[in-house]
């Protein structure tokens, strides 16, 4: 009996191991009239350069070292969009008095929006390179005639800075338009004073705070000596103004690195502090960024982007501040920008601080705060 294959022997083989061909497909050809999509873009989840683990591998141990540097902008510039903008905010940018065929009569009343809202990043971008090239701005020296500010940008109003509805009136003769003036803004802190002196003394306090709890009370805290207030030799050289790439050590003989950076501002570590100055109207709030204490980075980029928000005018035209106090700030303001681009940003938090923006340190606060100092 034959082989039942017997039948396909005069078939050629499908496959001949010994012969190559040259014009072998590598792939299987598409079919007729067959279309493609393209590509999309990678998965969020899944970054280029992130760590990858083969198939049936286990998982790695929490907590785990990312693979990223979480303080490269300390190393490298970044772009300015890279830094973390406020949502909402529009810069206050003083200008020359108008004309009065030209002022906004406006008698509406106007209402400071009560949302707020915050983003938090882990860089910073860096406008000027390490060290900075543009130099030290020149003193502060106030001219026998300061700028006459009267007028504004009508923007959108500042999303961090609530205040009541209600405006103060303002005579017909008054180079002011009407209905600017407004009440005290409710996110300035309740003893904030701008002046300091015999006038001060008739502002009433509203209320009083109570002390923070035992876990993050300043005076229960040993500050890192880079942070500890000096009269005269402050560990830190930092310009309150410029971006925190600009600071130096004077113990290192070098940038400070991502290393360097990384320690914790106190011992034991804490997750949070609350920061006030004299001259600023604002609370400065330090969290731990992704870790269980606060690092010197946490806290000089948070302190940056903190008196780097644009204020609103509800924090120029309100019944605490004077023509001449508006002056000042315009004068400080023109002070410190030394580009265009600068100027456009508006008047900043840091514009309160007057001229006193050379860092000098921390101390123990009232109610277990920390009190900025600065000269």
């Amino acid at each position: 009996m034959g082989s039942p294959w017997a039948a396909w022997d005069d078939m050629p083989p499908l496959v001949d191991p010994n012969v190559v061909s040259s014009q072998t497909p590598r792939s299987i050809p598409p079919p007729p009239n067959a279309a493609f999509m393209p590509s999309g873009p990678p998965p969020r989840t899944a970054p280029a350069g992130s760590q990858q683990y083969p198939w049936g591998t286990p998982w790695p141990q929490y907590p785990f070292t990312s693979p990223q540097d979480p303080y490269a902008a300390w190393r490298q510039p970044h772009d300015t969009t890279a830094y973390p903008q406020q949502s909402g905010p529009s810069p206050y940018i003083p200008r020359q008095p108008l004309r009065p065929e030209t002022r906004s009569h406006d008698h509406s009343r106007r209402t400071d929006p009560q949302s707020s809202s915050r983003k938090r990043s882990n860089s910073f971008h860096i406008r000027f390179p390490w060290p900075s090239e543009g130099g030290d701005l020149s003193p502060l020296e106030i001219p026998s005639r300061m700028p006459d500010v009267q007028a504004f940008t009508p923007r959108a109003l500042d999303m961090h800075t609530p205040s009541s509805s209600l405006s103060r009136s303002v005579s017909s003769n008054s180079s002011i338009p009407p209905g600017m003036y407004h009440e005290r803004p409710q996110l300035w802190r309740h003893d904030f004073k701008f002046k300091s002196g015999f006038a001060s003394m008739f502002r009433n306090k509203s209320t009083t705070m109570r002390p923070l709890n035992g876990v993050i009370d300043s005076a229960k805290l040993d500050l890192h000596p880079f942070l500890r207030y000096s009269k005269s030799r402050p560990l830190t050289i930092y310009d309150l103004r410029r971006e925190p790439l600009t600071l130096m050590f004077r113990e290192l003989e070098r940038p400070p690195l991502a290393n360097d950076m990384d320690h914790a501002v106190t011992r034991p570590p804490t997750q949070y502090m609350r920061i006030y100055h004299p001259r600023l109207a604002w609370y400065i709030d330090i969290r731990a960024n992704g870790a269980s204490y606060i690092s010197l980075a946490d806290f000089f980029q948070q302190l940056f982007a903190a008196l780097n928000k644009p204020i609103s005018k509800y924090d120029y035209y309100n019944n605490e501040l004077d023509d001449e106090d508006r002056n000042i700030l315009t004068h400080i303001y023109l002070n410190r920008c030394r580009s265009q681009e600068e100027k456009q940003e508006g008047v900043k938090r840091v514009d309160f601080l007057r001229g006193k923006i050379e860092w000098m340190g921390l101390v123990a606060g009232k109610n277990g705060m920390w009190r900025l100092k600065t000269a």
